[in-house]
């Protein structure tokens, strides 16, 4: 038999990506629908999070389709839960006999929740999704017994059923990416044109306390390297693209891998800008290997340093106390490669001080783009448990974004933190030592995507200023008593005339 499916990201819009950040392709849905459409059935992708379609228009498209089944996912999975909740229940209304079932990180972890939640979603499906769609679908089809679909929480009648995660998946070469279900137009970065996601490996080999990406993908696993290089080559010479962002959590945890990586980069002479995602101490690592990456492409290093104090460094499970992550940018730039570094507020207790502190060190690390984020405390990692839920302060899960402030600050109030932010992100980026960065010292390619990303990042800084001032709210202490409960608390909200 052959399933007519939609696979669907709901229309988010988040003030960054409206901003010329630019959209991102709905990576995780386009690795499913590789094994779908291999699989023999009719797949059709929506990114409406790009399209931004009214809830008719987006019905007229799936009626148009015929679909028997929704797969729905965001690639902004937490702040995005409760848009994906009231897209399912319009939908559910629209087409009351269409299945529909929901994945990625938040609902893999809130997955019983979830259910109990929105009644609208028939299955959760957690963790990896390939094989457990390809299974989930043929157990739709042939009306079987969901009890054996490994990965998925689903209804048996009123009780909610939570069915055993299956092994990770060992040979990931074995899924292929659905490029052709990809509506290309729209999806650009940095000026140089077509952009596109793509994965090398799964997980990471740090367990920081934050983070809960390496619990979802339970082990560090990749492709194998040519397999991956050519799926580039196909997205470049098929596709026409020019830059490609890596969601790997932590590209270079293998040093030879890297290096064998890079080096068929290198031989594929693919003219193509690579972003990817590592850690201070793996630069510093690799320091020789540093002109095999220029060589390959990568243009462009997120680092998550952190924190700018060694004892919190160690507490948070990172391996870059300070002077690594100077050294790494320090060699980034030698190589004319661009640095990011993300910078987490709330690791320890802010105050007028502590901010002075970390914009001096700062300074003194000295990257090409500061992100400033807030500590957000997901219910699943260490730091979430750690948490008084007393504390949060944000109950609108849309504002989860890591730049918005959810847990208080008993020295600062929300204005007066938001205030010391954006003082550290925009006085760093215009001191004189900076600025000339932006014209002279590197290669072409880097100066346009630093100007870029600087231009990107003023619109962005702008339209957060008028978002705190005029569209949100901050609830008092104390009125958040389960951290795991605002995603109910906000949809229930959501959904009140």
């Amino acid at each position: 038999m052959t399933a007519r499916i939609i696979l669907l990201t709901p229309a988010r819009r988040f003030i960054g990506n409206r901003l010329d950040l630019g959209y991102q392709i709905p990576l995780g849905l386009v690795m499913v629908g590789g094994p779908l459409v291999d699989a023999g059935h009719a797949v059709k992708l929506i990114d409406n999070d790009l399209n931004g379609w009214s809830l008719e228009r987006l019905a007229q498209e799936i009626s148009a389709f015929n679909a028997d089944m929704i797969l729905m996912g965001h690639t902004g999975s937490t702040a995005a839960h409760t848009t994906c909740l009231k897209t399912a229940t319009a939908l559910r209304v629209l087409f009351p006999n269409v299945r529909i079932a929901y994945g990625g990180v938040y609902p893999s972890y809130a997955d019983e929740a979830t259910l109990r939640e929105c009644a609208a979603i028939d299955v959760i499906v957690r963790g990896e999704a390939e094989q457990v769609v390809v299974d989930l679908i043929a157990a739709w089809e042939n009306d079987a017994d969901l009890g054996k679909v490994l990965g998925i929480t689903w209804r048996k009648g009123a009780v909610i059923q939570k069915n055993r995660a299956p092994r990770p998946i060992q040979n990931l070469d074995a899924y292929r990416p659905a490029w052709e279900l990809v509506d290309w137009k729209g999806y650009e970065m940095f000026g140089l044109g077509r952009s596109a996601g793509m994965q090398f490996s799964r997980g990471c080999t740090l367990t920081c306390t934050y983070c809960g990406q390496w619990l979802f993908w339970k082990t560090w696993r990749h492709r194998s390297p040519q397999n991956f290089v050519n799926e580039i080559k196909t997205l470049a010479n098929e596709y026409g693209v020019k830059i490609i962002w890596l969601a790997d959590e932590n590209f270079s945890a293998d040093p030879n891998v890297t290096r064998e990586v890079l080096e068929l980069l290198v031989a594929a002479k693919l003219d193509v800008s690579i972003n990817l995602n590592t850690t201070a101490a793996n630069v510093v690592r690799d320091a020789e290997m540093l002109p095999l990456y220029k060589a390959a492409g990568v243009d462009y290093i997120v680092m998550g340093v952190e924190s700018l104090e060694d004892n919190v460094v160690a507490a948070v499970r990172k391996n870059n106390p300070y002077e690594i992550s100077r050294a790494a940018v320090r060699l980034l730039r030698e190589h004319k490669i661009i640095s990011l570094v993300d910078i987490i507020f709330g690791l320890e207790q802010e105050n007028w001080k502590t901010l002075w502190r970390k914009f001096q060190k700062i300074c003194a690390l000295d990257p090409d783009i500061l992100n400033c984020v807030y500590l957000t405390p997901h219910f699943w990692t260490a730091d979430g448990r750690a948490t008084n839920p007393r504390d949060v302060i944000q109950t609108d899960l849309a504002r989860w974004t890591y730049r918005n402030q959810v847990i208080a600050t008993p020295s600062l109030s929300p204005a007066l933190l938001f205030t010391g932010v954006k003082l550290t992100e925009g006085l760093f980026h215009l001191r004189p030592r900076a600025l000339p960065r932006l014209f002279v010292g590197s290669d072409a390619r880097v100066r346009k995507i630093f100007r870029e990303s600087m231009l990107v990042g003023v619109r962005v800084v702008l339209g957060e200023i008028f978002e705190f001032l005029f569209e949100t709210e901050f609830s008092p202490r104390g009125s958040v008593t389960e951290i795991n409960s605002v995603a109910r608390k906000s949809f229930a909200h959501s959904i009140l005339p």
